[in-house]
């Protein structure tokens, strides 16, 4: 939709019948103006005679009008009959009776609908607690951003050694020394008989001594044997509180992602709230965002944390501990003998249900970083790769659509389909402006109520709406699709253009408005041109880049339908909730993975296809798979949402849709029949002190949000020179002509002149050039009927326009000045002073005058007057300034492009701006044309490169910018950037005629019906009223001849430019024949 546009519908319902039509209307024109549109539009279509007729009985019979969705309320039955403030309510504009994008007029004979707001008054909104419109601005959104964190599980120290001697193994080395000291003592006292006095006593001491040794031996082993035990258990229970604590802090930074999560991409419920108060977080997300085109697909048990556990495996073929997790704390499992006989007397079941989820210790943190619930039994938890919470809140699970390039949605039901793009189309709405982001669908083939269903909450929103002029975003047959097809591999083409160029220029890329291709039937988009454009599959592990901003969801009944290449795939299942999953067309397969495949004994327990084993994740959706509960809570908001306008658009919404010559400079239906408009432009012209051609050129040429905008062409303002751009219809002539016919109506024409070079055939030089101020006119038609070509006119132009300059400068010379200004002001004094020595007692201010002159200029008052030639600013102005460089070509001896920069360049001090106008800038404008303009107006172009060499900006270029004078002014380097509407000169002088109005009809698919109703060609009673009124009795002409009839007795500046000589010349002497003289 362009800017100050909404499109509303009318609804025909009655027994028989139960029809929509939607249109696209200016929302400034008065109420009785729409329904007028509606009644001669609708009689014209042949299709639509019984919602025809329907309307007919109800404007005949009915006094009330039936709104539905009005902006807050205010005006849902309306009453033809009433008045507010002595103005009756079909005469106020549709913005004024609360009409927006999505309201629909009811006529129906049989029922009464309850009409309700869109929106109520809350003071949470700025905008909804106020009486202004729902003008929205998007502010600054907050990005609250994480920091990547890191939760380091430390593996467990060394374990206690235990000594592996056993009892025995202790208690040998003290029995073999003390039975070999005892043994040692027999052989002596044996052999010895001296020491047998001594031999008991000695055997007694070895036996003791052996004994305690024995003692002090078995307590050494028990003591070790008892810390061993106690620094085991120690390490055990240290280690086991460590990793509570650490799961503790796990829990609490999962509750907080999971917290985070929602809070940033809420759930429906939260974005319908907001939707009807107006947030703030709509159309919040920019292009350079991280989180654009992201999307919910619903709530998950498999979302990964936003933390990230160091989780390094880590091999030790000597240490065979192992752990369990229960809850959130783990048992440390040591291998014992007992336990392995324990184990031993088990079931093989009761052994298999008592190691299941038991892991080596040192695997612990891996296991934490990559596991998850215990596949058999979903109450136990033994790792956290994704994110749980203790009272079952579940995070969002999220899709990046921008870098997926294509994502492939699998679903088993149409209707299940449907909510799924439904929810998509939402969000993504929801968050982006349609600046960013434009939406084209591709549905299967419908009849005309499906067609109205289907469409219900998609026809309105701007997302659906701005990308292409005059053709729907919607297709339902092979012929609309061609159309859309055609459409799109221009834009792409366009872009891909452009990408290139910025590749080898090395410059950064512009952002583009990402497109979303929804296909539910691809209408063999293969066989078209714009196949090029479908996403290429990326080198194997690299990702997808989306550089020309073009993104494809299609939707298939079965996967092998699928196209070639889908980053993401999602399944959507209506009734199995284990079928709703999301996968990556890429998947890394660990280890541990593929183990799977050879597991199980027979093909029944085995994966044999690894497309089982992928990592796929499930999620849940009510308002996909239960969309019953929610399709009034849809309905609603997509209307909310395409009724809002935000700043971008409100800043064109608010400038008028078209301002009239008159209107511009105040002029109603008494001024001018009281001739005052006449009286006006004479006071103008004589009050030079005010008035003043060598201090300003400052006139108005149209209106902005806060009322007239002026251009001031004076060297120290916005010119001296200009350019100007604009397609065929963008209103270039009237934008440019708005503003000669300013100055001269301003200032008389001895201080400005106009010289016109029109190389369209007559322009605007046909409607300006019988001014007195026009001192030259050229045409591409110019000299034909005097057998000499165009080409050859322009040569004699550029030669008076050369022979102009070297006037002015001896002129100049003459005075002992060095510009224009400077020369007039000092022509001035000098007839004042002349008219002051007529007269006696004047020797005064005489010689005060004098003193404002220098030597040259005081020897000028010895010559009269007439001697003393005039000089102006002259206004050149060249229509198709492009076309010069035809005309350059098929002249080998002048560049006419060259002649006019020279000129540009030169004639500043001497009073010459040049205006160069064309429709095709692209590449016309040279390095000195760029230097030497510092004002532009840019109306609409066509390409954004155009728009860029004119304003910096390609919003020019855009599909929502409208024709007819709309256009952006920019001064120097932004020292003034305005957007604003041209006046329109075109329009009758009888102010009496109520302003045109164009409505068009916007169709299911294909073009949309423009001629669908013009007031001027369709409204008999308009027709009717103005049959007597000439239609080229125009404000411009009005003025035109005015100015005429003014100057007839006044000076007339000097011509620049003659027209040629006609090649036949008639003699219109009279002979008198010779029998006179006889």
């Amino acid at each position: 939709m362009k800017n100050n546009e909404i499109m509303i519908s009318a609804k025909f319902v009655s027994d028989s019948i139960s029809e929509e039509i939607s249109f696209l209307v200016l929302r400034d024109i008065s109420l009785k103006s729409f329904i007028e549109a509606i009644y001669y539009g609708m009689k014209k279509l042949s299709d639509h005679e019984d919602a025809f007729q329907l309307l007919n009985n109800y404007l005949r019979t009915r006094k009330e009008l039936q709104v539905i969705y009005n902006a807050k309320g205010d005006f849902n039955i309306i009453d033809f009959t009433e008045k507010i403030e002595d103005q009756y309510v079909y005469d106020m504009k549709l913005d004024e009776l609360g009409f927006v994008t999505s309201s629909c007029v009811l006529f129906t004979t049989d029922i009464e609908v309850m009409s309700t707001g869109l929106f109520q008054k809350n003071e949470k909104s700025y905008i909804l607690k106020s009486e202004n419109s729902l003008e929205y601005n998007i502010s600054t959104r907050r990005l609250n951003v994480i920091e990547p964190s890191i939760i380091d599980i430390i593996p467990a120290n060394e374990m206690p050694r235990k000594d592996k001697a056993s009892i025995i193994d202790v208690m040998i080395p003290t029995l073999l020394s003390t039975g070999g000291m005892l043994l040692a003592r027999s052989l002596v006292m044996s052999l010895s008989p001296s020491a047998s006095s001594m031999g008991d006593t000695m055997l007694l001491m070895s036996g003791a001594m052996g004994v305690v040794a024995l003692v002090t031996t078995l307590y050494n082993y028990v003591r070790q044997k008892t810390k061993y035990k106690k620094d085991v258990a120690e390490w055990k229970t240290n280690y086991e509180n460590y990793i509570h604590r650490k799961i503790k802090t796990i829990n609490e930074w999962q509750k907080s992602d999971i917290k985070y999560l929602n809070s940033v991409y809420p759930n429906m419920d939260t974005l319908f709230n907001n939707t009807g108060e107006i947030s703030s977080a709509i159309f919040s997300r920019s292009q350079n965002d991280n989180d654009f085109m992201t999307i919910s697909l619903g709530t998950s048990n498999e979302v990964k944390p936003l933390f990230e556990i160091k989780s390094d495996k880590k091999d030790n073929i000597f240490y065979d501990v192992y752990y369990k997790k229960y809850g959130d704390t783990i048992k440390i499992q040591i291998p014992s003998k007992k336990d392995d006989k324990r184990k031993k007397k088990l079931t093989p079941d009761e052994r298999e249900a008592e190691d299941r989820n038991k892991f080596l210790l040192t695997d612990l943190a891996y296991n934490f970083a990559n596991k998850g619930v215990d596949p058999k039994d979903s109450n136990e938890i033994i790792g956290f790769n994704y994110l749980r919470s203790d009272d079952d809140t579940k995070p969002p699970l999220l899709l990046d659509l921008k870098s997926c390039g294509a994502l492939g949605v699998v679903s088993n039901d149409e209707q299940t389909s449907k909510n799924f793009v439904q929810h998509v189309v939402f969000e993504l709405s929801y968050y982006h402006s349609p600046e960013d982001l434009q939406f084209v669908f591709f549905f299967n083939q419908e009849d005309a109520a499906n067609k109205n269903k289907i469409l219900g909450n998609y026809k309105y929103l701007p997302h659906a709406n701005e990308l292409f002029e005059g053709t729907s975003q919607f297709v339902f047959d092979k012929d609309k699709s061609g159309i859309v097809f055609g459409q799109l591999l221009s834009i792409m083409n366009g872009r891909s253009k452009t990408t290139k160029e910025e590749k080898e220029e090395e410059t950064s890329s512009q952002k583009l408005t990402q497109i979303v291709c929804i296909v539910f039937d691809d209408y063999d988009i293969k066989e078209t041109g714009f196949s090029k454009f479908l996403p290429e599959v990326p080198k194997e592990g690299e990702p997808y880049v989306n550089t020309n901003g073009l993104t494809f969801i299609f939707i298939q009944s079965v996967k092998d339908k699928l196209p070639k290449y889908c980053g993401n795939i999602v399944d959507i299942h209506n009734v199995n909730s284990n079928e709703r999953k999301c996968s990556l067309r890429y998947n890394v397969l660990t280890r541990e993975i593929l183990n799977v495949l050879s597991e199980g004994n027979d093909d029944d327990t085995k994966a044999n296809d690894t497309d089982k084993l992928i990592e796929y994740k499930h999620f849940e959706n009510d308002y996909i798979f239960d969309e019953k509960k929610y399709r009034e809570n849809f309905e609603l908001v997509f209307k909310q949402l395409s009724a809002i306008y935000y700043t971008r658009i409100a800043e064109n919404g608010k400038v008028p849709s078209m301002v009239t010559l008159f209107e511009l400079y105040g002029y109603n239906s008494e001024k001018v029949q009281n001739n005052e408009i006449k009286d006006s432009m004479l006071e103008s012209w004589k009050k030079i002190d005010v008035n003043d051609v060598t201090r300003n050129l400052c006139v108005p040429i149209g209106k902005n949000e806060h009322g007239p905008l002026y251009l001031d062409l004076y060297e120290k303002a916005d010119g001296p020179h200009m350019l100007v751009a604009g397609t065929t219809g963008s209103g270039k002539s009237e934008t440019i002509i708005t503003y000669l016919i300013g100055l001269c109506m301003k200032f008389s024409p001895l201080d400005l002149n106009l010289m016109l070079v029109d190389m369209k055939g007559g322009g605007f030089s046909d409607r300006l050039g019988s001014l007195p101020h026009c001192v030259g006119v050229v045409t591409d038609t110019a000299g034909e009927e005097e057998g000499t070509s165009a080409a050859y006119m322009l040569k004699r132009f550029l030669e008076s326009l050369n022979a102009e300059i070297k006037r002015r400068k001896l002129l100049l010379s003459s005075f002992g000045v060095d510009n224009v200004d400077s020369y007039i002001r000092a022509l001035r004094v000098i007839k004042q002073i002349k008219e002051l020595q007529k007269q006696s007692g004047n020797s005064e201010t005489i010689a005060s005058l004098q003193k404002k002159l220098n030597e040259k200029q005081v020897e000028a008052l010895n010559k009269e007057v007439e001697e003393l030639a005039t000089l102006s600013h002259l206004i050149l102005v060249v229509d198709e300034f492009t076309e010069l460089k035809r005309f350059s070509n098929e002249s080998n001896d002048v560049d006419f492009i060259a002649e006019i920069t020279t000129i540009a360049r030169v004639g500043r001090t001497l009073g010459f701006h040049i205006v160069l106008v064309s429709q095709n800038i692209e590449g016309a404008i040279t390095d000195d044309i760029r230097v030497n303009s510092k004002a532009r107006i840019c109306l609409k172009v066509a390409t954004k490169q155009a728009s860029k060499e004119m304003i910096g900006s390609s919003v020019a270029a855009a599909p929502k910018m409208p024709l007819n004078g709309q256009a952006y002014l920019l001064v120097g380097t932004g020292t003034r950037f305005e957007y604003f509407q041209s006046a329109y000169t075109g329009a009758n002088k009888n102010l009496n005629i109520e302003p045109a109005v164009t409505v068009t009809q916007v169709k299911h698919s294909g073009k949309f019906n423009t001629g669908f109703y013009s007031s001027k060609k369709d409204n008999e009673r308009e027709k009717k009223k103005n049959e007597n009124i000439n239609e080229h009795d125009t404000q411009l002409a009005y003025i035109v001849n005015t100015i005429i009839k003014m100057s007839e007795n006044m000076e007339k500046p000097r011509q620049i430019f003659l027209p040629p000589l006609p090649g036949v010349i008639v003699d219109q002497t009279e002979w008198r024949s010779s029998h006179e003289y006889e």
